[in-house]
């Protein structure tokens, strides 16, 4: 995409140059605006087209987990989860995207984006086979469930039921995994069949888990992550990737208002041309059910081109206390978690799940305080995007996000009576994705 692009604008220059001299030097800028805007459009037979179909740019996901040291006395006494982070676990992530269909009259095109992930071992920190202690989340989704939707009459009758099945299926708040049952193999939850049983008495469970089998990315791998339709810049170059619907949706059904609801930016990897440092860059996450905003921190050289970073700024995670924009992020208004945190219980099927930044940079000391092992460090666990502003092209990013769980004392249960309230980490994720540019595309964008 960029070869072609930058092939055709040096031959402009060129030409220009030749005839004209000094004199037309100034019009420069907008032969270059004018040439890139001819070519990032998504129409058939374009370079632009077919790299962005057939994503060029390497990408790799790498995993970290939190083991809790202290499983033990963490259950029994009160104490603060010690985590350690062991990994990375790298995978190769291959994209590709299946277009569907277009629409000529709103300049869209509508596609499938396939993510088929690819271990690593060569440089990852250890097997898929390694065994780990991790919070329970199925347990805290369970708990969280039937505290919230058992009516209060039949709950001296169920919760017994509930706690003596926990029981017998060894359903403990920490819990012993391979990393790849944690990852993409999964594993099956057997309590939840004699559940659904026991509970068709009392009350309708809702279904929890697919195949009542957790895994973080369970049923995740060569699947597509929805339907996107986005507008080809073909008459507009400032909408070029821009997300126009996801599920055949403008908004998303999460959330308790339209603003928060709201489908805003591209999938990241590219933006229109010509971008500012002054401008908001929206990027659309599925993961995290919401669109993330990004704002200019500095510029960067990335092997002598000049790109600007991007980052999320602090207020995207505040409080609604200090940003009452987030206030319909909250699934219980009476109730929002602090700032640095992003409740996702809404778009998880009620499970207890909260994303931060790795080891809760940014986020409120509470959470730090409550968990024994983490060190938040700016530059391994910042968020940024380095953008090319002539094309708008991602040229290197860095995509962090911790998962956590909510892990909540309840009184009825006896696998959490001794317990404190706390947000444990689960694992973070790191994607990467750096731009290859040849040496001889290197110096055209340094001299353009």
């Amino acid at each position: 995409m960029v070869s072609r692009i930058i092939k055709i604008i040096l031959v402009a220059i060129g030409a220009v140059a030749c005839i004209s001299g000094g004199v037309l030097y100034a019009m420069f800028p907008k032969i270059i605006k004018a040439k890139i805007e001819e070519q990032l459009i998504l129409a058939n037979g374009t370079t632009t087209y077919e790299n962005w179909k057939n994503i060029p740019i390497p990408m790799y996901v790498r995993f970290y987990i939190f083991n809790v040291t202290n499983p033990s006395d963490f259950m029994n006494n009160n104490a603060k989860p010690i985590v350690e982070e062991v990994g990375p676990y790298t995978f190769k992530i291959n994209r590709k995207k299946e277009v569907i269909g277009r629409n000529e009259e709103r300049d869209t095109v509508q596609y499938n984006e396939v993510n088929t992930y690819i271990f690593q071992p060569e440089i990852s920190a250890g097997t898929q086979d390694e065994m780990v202690y991790v919070v329970n989340a199925p347990l805290q989704g369970i708990a969280k469930i039937a505290t919230k939707n058992i009516p209060p009459l039949i709950r001296p009758f169920f919760m017994p039921l509930l706690s003596s099945l926990l029981i017998h299926y060894k359903e403990y708040v920490i819990v012993k995994r391979k990393i790849r049952q944690l990852l993409f193999d999964g594993y099956e939850v057997r309590l939840l069949k004699d559940l659904n049983k026991s509970a068709s008495r009392f009350v309708k469970i809702p279904p929890l888990l697919p195949n009542n089998t957790f895994g973080l990315f369970y049923g995740k791998n060569a699947t597509s992550g929805g339907t996107f339709t986005v507008f080809t810049g073909k008459s507009n170059s400032s909408r070029f990737t821009l997300i126009d619907t996801w599920n055949n949706k403008r908004f998303l059904p999460y959330w308790s208002s339209k603003y928060c609801n709201m489908i805003n930016g591209t999938d990241g990897g590219q933006f229109p041309p010509h971008t500012t440092k002054e401008e908001i860059l929206y990027v659309f996450s599925t993961d995290l059910c919401r669109s993330l905003n990004f704002e200019y921190e500095k510029e960067v050289n990335i092997k002598g081109i000049k790109t600007n970073r991007f980052t999320i700024p602090a207020q995207f995670y505040a409080a609604p206390v200090a940003n009452p924009d987030n206030q319909c992020f909250c699934s219980n208004n009476q109730s929002c978690l602090n700032g640095g945190v992003i409740e996702l219980t809404t778009c998880k099927r009620g499970a207890p799940v909260v994303a931060s930044a790795p080891h809760f940079y940014q986020a409120s000391k509470q959470y730090l305080q409550n968990v024994i092992g983490l060190k938040p460090d700016k530059t391994l666990h910042q968020t940024f995007l380095d953008v090319e502003p002539m094309t708008g092209l991602v040229l290197n990013a860095r995509k962090r996000i911790q998962l956590n769980i909510d892990v909540k004392r309840t009184p009825e249960l006896e696998s959490l009576q001794s317990i404190n309230d706390v947000l444990i980490p689960l694992a973070w994720l790191s994607e990467v994705s750096q731009f290859s540019l040849p040496a001889s595309i290197i110096i055209i964008f340094k001299q353009s």
